[in-house]
């Protein structure tokens, strides 16, 4: 039984060492207090084994020969200290080492930082989860947990040294808290990603026909596009309300023009394209075309308080009456 004792308390010791070898990062402290563990047991092995065979047996200690009468058995309390000093290294070694936000952001193409008990972190989720993002992407944070101190200080390296919760990152990049992905989430710069990575279908564009009463997607440096705004700002459209304008230099107009595509059924197009209450109408001048007929003249009027125009009167010759043959025309 002795024997086994001291091959598992010198299993214990190689173990340490090994660990200490293979990663510069365990605390020499660990190793100490795992050999004070062994020679306080080694110590209190040889004193049973002497007192049981009745020799007088010679213990080593701090260089000197002592009997085994003198040496010291280890106290219980001595036993919990050293074990509870091993248990402390180990925990912080975990903890320097647990958390990783730059392998967390690599992780996930879109990733979504929350905190227990946080309305806005709430929010953003149901806005995302409504378009079909798939809860892989949310992480949620516990103030309560020994990391959490540790991945605030990691976050504050991206949202400053006060921030609020959610932070949001996408294909790498810091996307801001609350306010920020919500404005970008709504403006369809999420909609490639969310499209790419998760199979969520794109649907900035039809929401954004649907939630305007008339809505004309343009281009800058657009002249039929200046043609169409000009013609409806001069019957009193605001204008300024219903033009959206799109721009190819930035990422997401690959997906915008897709989504157009598809709302209109059209392969090509060009700009600009409207909609009125949801409902495609056609290029700049079928647009026109239908407002010189007056086919808006009763949306006008309900979506932007518009007088419709007043009906052409055509004036009787003077005289009234029938026209006769004989007059001069």
């Amino acid at each position: 039984q002795s024997r086994c004792v001291c091959s598992l308390l010198l299993l214990l010791l190689l173990g340490q060492l090994s660990a200490s070898a293979s990663s510069p990062r365990v605390h020499t402290s660990a190793v100490v207090t795992t050999c004070r563990f062994v020679v306080f047991y080694t110590s209190k092995l040889v004193f049973k084994m002497s007192s049981a065979s009745s020799m007088d047996a010679c213990t080593s200690i701090n260089g000197r020969l002592e009997s085994s009468s003198d040496v010291r058995e280890p106290l219980p309390n001595d036993t919990k200290a050293v074990t509870n000093e091993i248990k402390n290294d180990q925990i912080k070694e975990v903890k320097e080492e647990s958390f990783d936000l730059q392998a967390l952001v690599d992780a996930h193409p879109f990733l979504v930082l929350s905190l227990k008990n946080c309305p806005q972190c709430e929010e953003l989720k149901e806005m995302l989860v409504a378009r079909g993002v798939p809860d892989e992407v949310f992480v949620k944070f516990d103030k309560a947990d020994p990391l959490y101190p540790l991945q605030k200080k990691a976050l504050q390296a991206y949202a400053g040294e006060v921030f609020t919760f959610p932070q949001v990152f996408s294909q790498g990049v810091h996307q801001g808290g609350f306010q920020a992905a919500a404005e970008l989430l709504r403006s369809g710069a999420f909609d490639d990603v969310l499209e790419r990575e998760y199979q969520v279908e794109p649907t900035t564009i039809q929401n954004w026909t649907q939630k305007q009463s008339m809505a004309i997607f343009s281009l800058p440096n657009c002249p039929q596009c200046d043609t169409l705004y000009e013609d409806l700002k001069k019957r009193g459209v605001p204008v300024h309300d219903v033009f959206i304008k799109l721009d190819k230099a930035k990422p997401e107009y690959s997906t915008f023009k897709a989504q157009l595509q598809k709302l209109m059924n059209k392969e090509r197009f060009s700009f600009p394209q409207t909609f009125v209450e949801g409902v495609y109408q056609g290029n700049f001048d079928e647009v026109i075309s239908k407002a010189d007929e007056g086919s808006y003249a009763d949306f006008f009027s309900r979506a932007f308080g518009l007088e419709p125009p007043a009906p052409t009167m055509f004036n009787e010759p003077a005289g009234g009456g029938e026209i006769e043959f004989d007059d001069d025309f």
